[in-house]
């Protein structure tokens, strides 16, 4: 059930993208476009500072039009890389251009992402002045070793330590992220980082199953045979036992990878199409109107050239479009609303079906489990979404081409 209170203005959720971070992770595909020596630059760096004066100048040029159409922020985001990378001029200039065009007044959520060997206790009080009231910390995993694995600049310690300087610092609601059934990872280090977590005054956990997306560093080891052994049903073991032991605490699971209260009110209004959303900064994406646009990512000298630039312009009912935006809808427990989906995409959720790339994925979710549709909507049944989404994403991993079985076979019994 949806649980934010749309007023008849139309909802906008704001994200701003920084695309800097302290480290490429091995698993990360948002900034791999980016090269490293671009990625990592420091503050006070021209290139940077250029930037952030661009993602000023777009927010200007574009906000008062956003207004003009009747747009009412409801939820701000902002992500990455690494947004609390950001110094406090930077984050200072970012928000204040932010605040000259849009009204912050009924905002539903306000949040940053974060790493943890970037939250000091100072900076964590200088978000929270700014505005932030919810924090996303990266953990991905309470193993020293693990960490080291997957290319994070932080250790375990430091990790714990960021959560509970957030907590002092006064978030009201914190996240913390997780990632299971990474390669070789036993069943036992799961468990024991997952009650490591429990530990933290979270009261939101993200946890995704791992996946090794393309271009990333995880994806060349294991397309080599190297970065150790990736099995499908280890997987989807190791998410369940990380999904018994958040259920058994009290965090309540509510879409796949999500557990806790309040919900991440950004991510379902992404995935359930609660609202439009309008992304600032070179590789952000926005859905208005019924169409999907973007800018390219790593491109930021063209960003910082021209930042009301846009890439990629086409109407959400496009095949790999909608059947996109379809995926996300089914990992929640909710699924897709047919008003929602017309709201959003101009389209009819009947037409949306017959879509060559959404009937594939329908057909294919059918084969793990329950799928209801109705006047109301298409949901997955809560019980398969688990395996039905681990398989699809272990499927086009490089994996995949070592396994003998089909997708029938996987689901055969289940």
């Amino acid at each position: 059930m949806r649980d934010l209170d749309i007023s008849p203005e139309r909802p906008l959720l704001v994200y701003v993208h920084v695309p800097f971070c302290s480290s490429k992770c091995h698993f990360c595909d948002w900034v791999q476009e980016i090269p490293v020596s671009e990625l990592r630059l420091a503050a006070g760096n021209t290139m940077r500072a250029d930037y952030i004066a661009a993602l000023c100048r777009q927010i200007r040029a574009v906000g008062p039009r956003l207004m003009d159409q009747g747009y009412r922020p409801r939820i701000l985001y902002w992500g990455g890389g690494t947004a609390s990378i950001l110094t406090e001029n930077e984050a200072g200039a970012v928000m204040a251009a932010l605040r000259d065009v849009f009204p912050f007044d009924d905002l539903d959520e306000a949040t940053i992402e974060s790493s943890p060997e970037t939250l000091s206790p100072e900076r964590l009080a200088m978000f929270r002045a700014l505005g932030f009231r919810r924090i996303s910390i990266g953990l991905q995993s309470l193993d020293d070793r693990r960490l080291r694995t997957i290319g994070r600049s932080h250790s375990a310690e430091i990790g714990a330590q960021s959560v509970w300087d957030a907590h002092a610092a006064g978030f009201e609601a914190i996240n913390i992220d997780l990632i299971t059934g990474l390669p070789d990872e036993t069943l036992a280090e799961v468990d024991a980082s997952v009650r490591a977590a429990l530990e933290l005054p979270a009261s939101h956990v993200s946890l995704y199953p791992f996946r090794p997306a393309h271009g990333t560093v995880a994806r060349r080891q294991l397309g080599k045979g190297l970065g150790g052994r990736l099995d499908m049903d280890e997987q989807i073991a190791a998410y369940h036992l990380a999904r018994d032991l958040l259920n058994e605490a009290g965090l309540a699971e509510y879409a796949l990878s999500h557990f806790g209260a309040p919900r991440c009110h950004s991510d379902m209004a992404y995935f359930q199409l609660t609202m439009d959303w309008a992304g600032f900064g070179s590789g952000a994406t926005s859905l208005l109107g019924g169409r999907f646009q973007s800018t390219q990512r790593g491109a930021l000298h063209g960003y910082v050239a021209d930042p009301q630039r846009i890439d990629e312009d086409r109407p959400a009912t496009a095949g790999d479009i909608a059947s996109r935006l379809m995926y996300q809808a089914l990992t929640t427990w909710e699924g897709v609303a047919a008003d929602d989906w017309a709201a959003r995409t101009g389209q009819s959720l009947a037409a949306a079906a017959a879509i060559p790339e959404v009937a594939s994925l329908l057909t294919f979710l059918g084969g793990a489990g329950r799928l209801t549709r109705d006047a109301a909507g298409i949901r997955l049944d809560r019980d398969a979404i688990a395996r039905a989404f681990i398989t699809l994403q272990f499927l086009n991993s490089p994996a995949a081409a070592r396994t003998r079985r089909g997708a029938d076979a996987l689901f055969a019994g289940y």
